[in-house]
């Protein structure tokens, strides 16, 4: 575990802020892990400056942080931050105050196919091209959400990323969830706002956004679903993201049992990350095109607008 990220954490876990401080809540979300709901219904049940979410930096401050606080209301009186780009570095505003963190997580396989479905619609809309899901899957790096949580949260670099091996991103994720309020499965969705509901008293039920008939909606395209691919194809994602198939299988029902849960084993078998990453950049050229300009003959499935069509 890199220092600083390892004293970070012995810190949050030691440290005892006044009893007489409300908590503030930290929610962390990982792309198609139902962010879009918890967001809109926070945002429109507490007031602007009780909850906030922080964007993207852009220009050349993101690489100081990849977060933005311009815009971020008193940390005094903020009850509740969410993000993609939620840093743990921005914990030093706040460190007067317990902070309750909170994550969704997804299995590989379904998180492929909704990110997949995402952005065909978004293609569409703008204009240009769907294309095949060997090109989607080739583009995507391997163990996304594992690399997600390293990159955006814990603010690792690509090359202090690169310089792990399979087991320590797995060891530094799990030690960073293990400092956890609330961690679940995207489907438990309900169940956090439940208690985020209680805690800042405003309504727990919330309306489902990024759904499929959000998804189909507009774009004429009809969303491909887990049932449709192949039972090997399946099994391929899950080999090749056997990172995040296991933080998955370890968290899904852990809510507030953080503290007990013990992760499952990782298994031997790694494969190369740097030699993945070019692999990606390939597809991602390709992707690139078809996208601009439709599909070209190289022996990639390429979808329909229904994707029912493809596989």
């Amino acid at each position: 575990m890199y220092p600083s990220v390892s004293t970070h954490m012995q810190a949050q876990t030691t440290s005892a802020p006044g009893l007489d401080t409300p908590p503030v809540h930290f929610i962390y979300h990982v792309p198609k892990c139902a962010g879009r709901t918890i967001d809109r219904h926070l945002a429109s049940a507490l007031p602007a400056n009780a909850y906030h979410r922080l964007r993207r930096r852009r220009g050349l401050g993101r690489f100081a942080t990849g977060y933005d606080t311009s815009r971020l209301p008193d940390p005094n009186e903020t009850q509740v931050v969410s993000s993609h780009y939620l840093g743990i570095s921005l914990d030093a505003l706040f460190q007067d105050r317990l902070i309750k963190r909170s994550l969704l997580l997804r299995d590989p396989a379904s998180h492929f196919v909704s990110y997949y479905n995402y952005r065909m619609t978004r293609y569409i809309n703008e204009g240009l091209q769907p294309y095949g899901i060997d090109v989607a899957y080739g583009a995507m790096r391997r163990n996304f959400i594992t690399h997600y949580i390293l990159n955006n949260f814990l603010e690792l670099n690509w090359a202090q990323i690169a310089s792990l091996s399979d087991q320590d991103k797995y060891d530094l994720t799990n030690a960073f969830l293990s400092m956890f309020w609330f961690v679940g499965d995207y489907t438990l969705c309900d169940d956090l706002l439940s208690v985020l509901g209680d805690r800042l008293d405003i309504s727990p039920n919330a309306q489902l956004h990024n759904s499929f008939a959000d998804l189909s909606r507009g774009a004429g395209w009809t969303p491909l679903t887990l049932d449709l691919l192949p039972e090997t194809t399946v099994a391929r994602i899950q080999d090749d993201n056997r990172i995040d198939q296991r933080l998955w299988e370890t968290w899904r029902e852990a809510r507030h049992e953080t503290g007990v849960v013990r992760p499952a084993a990782l298994e031997n078998g790694a494969a190369s990350f740097i030699g993945g990453e070019a692999i990606r950049f390939v597809h991602q050229i390709v992707r690139r095109l078809q996208r601009r300009w439709g599909h070209v003959d190289t022996g990639v499935a390429v979808p329909q607008r229904d994707p029912a069509a493809i596989v």
